[in-house]
């Protein structure tokens, strides 16, 4: 039985530099992502050899105990790792359940599970994008999205302002996510709307501590949207927050422009999350042509 405890704001010294060299890009391996989410998710981990092991018991259902992929250097020894998470679930008398798994683990493990069923996760796979081309909206297929941006430009002119986040402004900021979450909720009962607020109040709250940046906007000196987010790796940023008002012209346009400008300078890519199986968000993610779309699996022993 593996010792796990719950992963806390303490965790990050140590955890960081392993899921930066091994978390594969994924906004699903980001020490943010485990603390912000924990109450979806109740990471628990604990680190053997160097390998971080994370099991997610709020994720547990149907007598399966349910964990990330090992994570760290499992060259040649995957199947201790395994073995461990194997008799960690027969333990508690549950069968192991592998989730947002990524093909390259997938690919690995392959023969040492032959009898896991493999269930390819769409709703999970993850939009990866140049940062260079998001920079400028660069080429044919994305001169819409630099249309609405100038057009937002246009409608406005002077009286523009774009901030990074920072302790001056945190309170605007967040006056503004309360009003978009209470609009929100008038046509949407979703509880993952609370979910997610709630994260986005922990990552305010540890914003320098856990490493983000972002960008305000601001139109006639309101604030009319926001973007936010970390490092995955030395090569990638994950934005992880974008909010902006439906009714300004171009606003989500602007601030995925300006935040891969701005905040993802010396980054390659720019990870802009998955899109849970919702039709339009899919639609909108694709219509930026990812340099990456990072395929997700579930692992589940039979």
């Amino acid at each position: 039985m593996l010792d796990f405890k719950p992963v806390t704001l303490e965790d990050n010294r140590i955890l960081t530099p392993i899921l930066s060299k091994f978390g594969e890009k994924s906004c699903q391996h980001s020490f943010a992502s485990m603390t912000g989410l924990f109450d979806k998710y109740e990471d628990e981990l604990v680190i053997e050899d160097g390998v971080l092991i994370v099991q997610r018991a709020k994720r547990d259902h149907d007598g399966y105990r349910v964990y990330l992929a090992p994570i760290g250097d499992t060259y040649g020894s995957e199947a201790k790792f395994l073995d461990m998470i194997l008799e960690d679930a027969h333990s508690y008398g549950a069968k192991v359940s592998f989730e947002t798994v990524t093909e390259d683990f997938r690919e690995k493990v392959a023969n040492l599970l032959p009898d896991f069923e493999v269930i390819e996760d769409r709703d999970y796979a993850e939009y990866i994008y140049s940062v260079e081309k998001m920079s400028v909206l660069a080429g044919h297929a994305l001169a819409a999205k630099r249309n609405r941006v100038r057009a937002f430009y246009s409608a406005y002119e002077d009286h523009i302002r774009i901030e990074n986040i920072s302790p001056g402004n945190m309170d605007d900021v967040r006056a503004f996510q309360d009003k978009w979450i209470s609009e929100r909720k008038k046509s949407d009962d979703d509880p993952m709307l609370e979910t997610e607020n709630n994260a986005i109040g922990t990552y305010f709250d540890n914003f320098d501590a856990l490493g983000f940046k972002g960008i305000v906007v601001y139109v006639y000196g309101s604030v009319v949207g926001y973007a936010a987010g970390v490092a995955l790796s030395d090569d990638t940023m994950d934005e992880v927050i974008e909010k902006g008002l439906p009714e300004i012209t171009g606003i989500y346009q602007l601030l995925c422009n300006e935040f891969a400008l701005i905040c993802c300078k010396g980054y390659k890519y720019v990870n802009r999350e998955e899109d849970i199986g919702l039709e339009g968000l899919r639609r909108a993610k694709m219509s930026y042509q990812p340099e990456i779309l990072l395929s997700k699996y579930i692992m589940r022993e039979q």
